[in-house]
C-alpha cells in the first residue's frame, strides 16, 4: 500500500522554512514595538512622499498644512488596520502605499512638471500610451527614499508574528464613525478654505501632495454662480446679439491646426538661443493675424486647451485639475463644429496618435465631425526621434496627409479640417533620430538643459513644416483661412523654468509660463494684425470674426468680454490696461461683475444642460 503524500503540509513546512528570523523579545515587548511603529509610521510616510515631491515636509509648510496632511495618512493606516488586524500589516501597506503614490508623483514631475491630480487617474489610458516614451531609471531621492522605506518594513518581518485581533462591530463601527466624521468635515463644510488652504496649481507641489491631492477632489464639483438663473443667462446672451455675416469674402477651407507642444520658448527671460527657432512663424505678415494666446495648461492636459477653443469656455471656472473632455462633454453639446456643420461645412479631425487619447474618439462624435482619422487609419506616416511605435508623427507628414485628404474633396466643398499634431510631444530626451540638430540654448545656459535643445529643434522643424503647408495653400484657388496655435509650453525640466521664473513667481511672469504663439493666414486679402494677445477661450471667436462667417450670441459675448478682458486662465486674468490678477486679489467692481456674466453662461452651457438657453451656443436655424 503506498503512503500519502500531505501536500498541504509540505507547504507549511517549506513557509517556516523562508520565514525571516524573528527577534527574541516577549509579546508584551513586540507590542510595545508594534503600537509605536503604528504612531511613527504616518510620520514617516509624510517625510518620505514629500521628498519625492521636492518638499522638507517640516519647513515648507504651515501646521496646519502639516496636520492635515498626516490627517490622511492616519486614517489610510486606521483602514488597513480596520482590514487586516494587525498593526504591523496595517503599518507595511500604509508606509507602502504611501510610497508608491509618491513616487507616481514624483515621475509626473519629472515628465509633466506637476504632481498627481485626481483626473490623472481619469486619464490613464492616455498616459499608457506615451509610458513608453519616458525615462523611469530611479533618481536618487527615490533610491534613498525606497532604502529607508525597506528598512522599516524589515524591521516589521523580525517582530515576532503577531495574532489577528478579533473582529469587533463596536471598533469596526467606531473606526467608520470617526472616518466618516472627516470625511463630512473636510468635504461637506468650509473648514478647509477657512483655514486658508486652497489647491495649489502654479508649482502644483503645495501643500502636501496628498492635501493638495484631496483638496482638488473637493474642488471637482462646481456650484451655481450669484445670481444664476436659466433667465439671467438668457438676458445677458440678448445683450450681445449674434453677429451676422460680414461684408467680404469668406473661406471655403478653415484649417486649423493644434501643433503639440509648441511654444516660444524666447517669451521667458533670459532665454539666448543660437538662431530663430520659428523664422518662418515670425516672417509672416501679408493677410496674417497673429500674436500670443495664454493657455490654462502647462506641460501636458492638451484636451483642456482644445476644449476651450471648440467651445469658448474657459477652465478657470471649471474645478481645479479635471479633463474636460473626461468629465462635461456629451452627445450634441454646442462648439464650433457644429457652428461650422450649420454653415455646411464639412468637418474632418485629423489625429496622428492612438484614438484612446483624452477620450477624443467619444467627445469627436459628440460634437459632431463628419470623418475622424488617427495615426492607425495611415500606413504611411513618417516619424522623427525614433520608428513607428517609439517616435512621434512628424509635422511634415502630418500635413502631407492632411494636404492628401484636402485634395480627395471634391471642388468648391466647404472644408473645416481640425488637426492635432503629435511630433513636439514629451519626453525631450528621446533619441535624435531623424532630427536635425538645428537650434538650441546659448549664453549662461548652454549645454545644461538637453531637454530643451531638443525642444527647440523640434520647433524649428514645426516651423520649416508650416512653411510648405502655407506655400501648398498659397497656391490654392480656392479661399483658404489656417489657423495654428499651441496647446501648451513643454515640460522641458522643472529646473529651466525655475532657473528663468523662479519658484513662486508673481502672476505676471508665471502667466509667461503659459504663453503659446497663433498665427492666422488667408490666401487671400485679409486685414493684417500683430501682437494680439488673448486666451485661448477667444480664439475660435476670433477666427469667426476674421473668416467673416456668423457669430453666435455667445461668441458675440465673448468679442466684446474681451475687450475689457482680454486673458482669463486658471493662473490670472488680464485686463485691457495690462494688470494682472491672481486667483486670490480681488478684483475691480466692474470687471468682477462681467466675470460673474461670464460663469452664469458658462455654467449654463456645460452644468444646466436641461435648461440651456436655446439659440446661445449655437447658430440658429
Amino acid at each position: 500500500m503506498s503512503s500519502q503524500v500531505s501536500y498541504p503540509k509540505q507547504r507549511n513546512e517549506l513557509r517556516r522554512r523562508l520565514r525571516y528570523p524573528k527577534l527574541a523579545l516577549d509579546e508584551v515587548k513586540a507590542a510595545r514595538i508594534s503600537r509605536l511603529l503604528l504612531l511613527l509610521t504616518p510620520l514617516l510616510s509624510f517625510t518620505l512622499v514629500e521628498a519625492l515631491n521636492y518638499n522638507n515636509p517640516w519647513t515648507d509648510f504651515t501646521a496646519v498644512q502639516i496636520l492635515l496632511n498626516l490627517a490622511w495618512y492616519y486614517l489610510g493606516e486606521l483602514a488597513f488596520y480596520t482590514i487586516f488586524r494587525r498593526r504591523t500589516s496595517a503599518v507595511k501597506w500604509g508606509l507602502g502605499t504611501a510610497w508608491a503614490f509618491g513616487c507616481a508623483s514624483h515621475y509626473l514631475i519629472a515628465f509633466r512638471g506637476r504632481t498627481l491630480f485626481p483626473a490623472d487617474f481619469l486619464s490613464l489610458r492616455t498616459a499608457a500610451n506615451v509610458a513608453v516614451h519616458y525615462d523611469y531609471t530611479p533618481d536618487f531621492k527615490q533610491v534613498i527614499t525606497f532604502l529607508i522605506m525597506l528598512a522599516v518594513l524589515l524591521l516589521v518581518s523580525l517582530l515576532p508574528r503577531e495574532a489577528r485581533h478579533a473582529r469587533s462591530w463596536r471598533r469596526l463601527a467606531c473606526t467608520a464613525g470617526v472616518t466618516a466624521a472627516y470625511l463630512a468635515l473636510f468635504f461637506g463644510t468650509g473648514i478647509v478654505e477657512a483655514l486658508g488652504v486652497q489647491p495649489s496649481l502654479w508649482t502644483t507641489r503645495g501643500n502636501g501632495l496628498l492635501l493638495n491631492f484631496t483638496v482638488c477632489m473637493k474642488y471637482m464639483r462646481t456650484e451655481q454662480p450669484e445670481g444664476y438663473s436659466p433667465q439671467a443667462a438668457q438676458a445677458l446672451a440678448g445683450g450681445a446679439a449674434a453677429g451676422a455675416e460680414a461684408e467680404g469674402e469668406t473661406p471655403v477651407n478653415v484649417i486649423v491646426v493644434m501643433n503639440e507642444s509648441f511654444s516660444d520658448l524666447s517669451v521667458l527671460p533670459g532665454v539666448q538661443t543660437n538662431q530663430d527657432a520659428m523664422p518662418f512663424l515670425r516672417s509672416l505678415t501679408e493677410n496674417t493675424i497673429k500674436g500670443y494666446a495664454y493657455s490654462s495648461v502647462f506641460g501636458g492636459n492638451t484636451a483642456n486647451s482644445e476644449y476651450e477653443f471648440f467651445t469658448g469656455n474657459t477652465m478657470a471656472f471649471l474645478p481645479a485639475s479635471t479633463v474636460a473632455y473626461q468629465l462635461y462633454v456629451s452627445d450634441g453639446d454646442p462648439s464650433l463644429v457644429g457652428q461650422m456643420k450649420a454653415l455646411g461645412y464639412r468637418c474632418v479631425a485629423m489625429h496622428p496618435y492612438l484614438t484612446s487619447g483624452w477620450n477624443r474618439v467619444s467627445v469627436y462624435a459628440d460634437y459632431g465631425f463628419d470623418e475622424t482619422y488617427f495615426q492607425r487609419d495611415f500606413q504611411d506616416w513618417d516619424y522623427l526621434r525614433g520608428k513607428a511605435g517609439e517616435g512621434y508623427v512628424s509635422d511634415r507628414s502630418n500635413y502631407e496627409h492632411l494636404i492628401r485628404l484636402y485634395e480627395e474633396k471634391e471642388a468648391g466643398e466647404k472644408l473645416f479640417f481640425f488637426n492635432v499634431t503629435m511630433q513636439n510631444h514629451s519626453s525631450y530626451n528621446m533619441p535624435w533620430t531623424g532630427l536635425e540638430r538645428t537650434s538650441w540654448l546659448t549664453g549662461p545656459m548652454e549645454g545644461k538643459f538637453p531637454t530643451a535643445d531638443q525642444y527647440l529643434s523640434l520647433i524649428h522643424e514645426s516651423d520649416r513644416a508650416f512653411e510648405e503647408l502655407v506655400e501648398y495653400f498659397a497656391q490654392v484657388e480656392e479661399p483658404t483661412m489656417i489657423l495654428l496655435f499651441g496647446d501648451h509650453q513643454p515640460q522641458v525640466a522643472t529646473s529651466f523654468y525655475n532657473r528663468v521664473l523662479g519658484t513662486d513667481p508673481a502672476t505676471a511672469w508665471a502667466e509667461k509660463k503659459q504663453m503659446v504663439p497663433f498665427v492666422l493666414w488667408a490666401n487671400y486679402d485679409i486685414p493684417e494684425e500683430e501682437g494680439v494677445e488673448l486666451s485661448l477661450n477667444y480664439l475660435s471667436a476670433l477666427l469667426m470674426d476674421a473668416a467673416n462667417l456668423p457669430r453666435t450670441q455667445y461668441q458675440a459675448f465673448l468679442s466684446r468680454l474681451r475687450r475689457q478682458l482680454p486673458v482669463i486662465n486658471t493662473v490670472g486674468i488680464r485686463d485691457s490696461a495690462g494688470n494682472w490678477y491672481g486667483e486670490r486679489d480681488a478684483l475691480p467692481q466692474t470687471l468682477a461683475d462681467q466675470l460673474t456674466q461670464y460663469r452664469i453662461l458658462q455654467y449654463n452651457n456645460v452644468f444646466d444642460k436641461d435648461e440651456r438657453v436655446p439659440g446661445v451656443f449655437a447658430l440658429t436655424e
